[in-house]
């Protein structure tokens, strides 16, 4: 097999064109419905039990992007398998409540959705799932034709459909509990306008030492190459215009890191559609993405763009004129204490 750090395979899809049935973001991958905990004082202990009066139950997995473009205004839909028990069921409802289309979902009769319980202490977080998967997809995912951005979990397994979406693919991975970090996952990219890894991600797929080295190399394989480095901010670099952009991350306080990441992209693919350049677009959604894991508009939600605007001008940031100025239409939000 070629090696795909080698060159770039094709060019990436040039975007659908808009119509009245579109949506901005589609959201492709597995869903959960996820019970979020803490920020808790410390790790739970055998024997002991922990009090906390901050709890969450959400829509995770993939429904992560499509809850943060939502958020930011944008029109966001769900592709992902579904069942029909009673997870399933309260699953749709919240998806519902936070503006999510879920015409693209997919019902899997006899299973129910997997329940992940998060446990965040001391910075990051421990998650337990439970549950079966849902079977393999077969075919592509729904809704692929209406959407002007996909936002997609990559597998190492193939994914013909991605070469004939019409929208921007953004990408994503998991993490690899196998340690192999497989490059032939990086074929895919061959199909993709931007890939959005963090940092030991990209690392372990380029075979680089520093996020910076991993991101050049990811650069010569897809126009848009972002790697997430967590409190260390972002490195983002636009092949097609040789731009790179490097930026430190806003410190709002402790933080539940559950979904940060996921909020970055959504964020990120919301404001590159309403013609933010890369830099500002970077900044604000590494914004949104620390706002939401320090709880900043509430737990496990991510900032609406009046309240995002009103975080840069607080702290300063290069984004805030133009984030001010998409929110113009938006209603008024409470106010949010950074």
């Amino acid at each position: 097999m070629t090696d795909p750090l080698a060159a770039p395979q094709a060019t990436a899809p040039a975007r659908a064109a808009a119509t009245s049935q579109t949506v901005d973001l589609l959201a492709v991958g597995q869903l959960f419905l996820d019970v979020l905990y803490g920020p808790l004082p410390s790790a739970p202990v055998l024997g002991q039990e922990l009090f906390t009066e901050q709890v969450s139950l959400v829509p995770g997995g993939i429904a992560n992007f499509a809850a943060a473009a939502a958020a930011l205004g944008a029109r966001a839909e769900i592709a992902a398998p579904i069942g029909d028990g009673p997870l399933s069921a309260l699953t749709r409802t919240l998806l519902a409540d936070r503006g999510i289309g879920t015409d693209a979902l997919e019902i899997q009769e006899g299973w129910d959705l997997q329940l992940t319980t998060g446990l965040s202490y001391d910075g990051d977080r421990a998650l337990v799932t439970a549950g079966l998967p849902p079977t393999a997809r077969s075919g592509a995912p729904r809704g692929l034709a209406r959407a002007r951005s996909v936002a997609v979990h990559l597998e190492l397994g193939d994914m013909p459909w991605l070469a004939d979406t019409p929208g921007r693919v953004f990408a994503d991975v998991g993490w690899d509990p196998s340690g192999a970090w497989d490059r032939a996952m990086l074929r895919h990219l061959a199909h993709c306008y931007a890939f959005l890894p963090n940092a030991d991600e990209a690392q372990a797929y380029t075979r680089t030492d520093s996020p910076l080295a991993a991101a050049r190399a990811l650069a010569e394989l897809v126009p848009l190459a972002v790697v997430t480095c967590g409190a260390d901010g972002v490195i983002a670099i636009d092949a097609v215009s040789c731009t790179e952009v490097r930026l430190g991350a806003v410190a709002l306080g402790p933080v539940d890191p559950t979904g940060a990441g996921d909020t970055f992209g959504a964020a990120l693919i919301v404001l590159l559609d309403r013609g933010l350049p890369l830099r500002e677009a970077a900044e604000a959604a590494a914004l949104a993405a620390t706002a939401r894991a320090a709880g900043a508009v509430g737990p496990a939600r991510t900032p609406s763009l009046p309240q995002l605007a009103e975080l840069a001008r607080h702290h300063r940031l290069a984004c805030a004129e133009e984030l001010t100025a998409l929110a113009q239409a938006q209603p008024s939000q409470p106010p949010v204490v950074p």
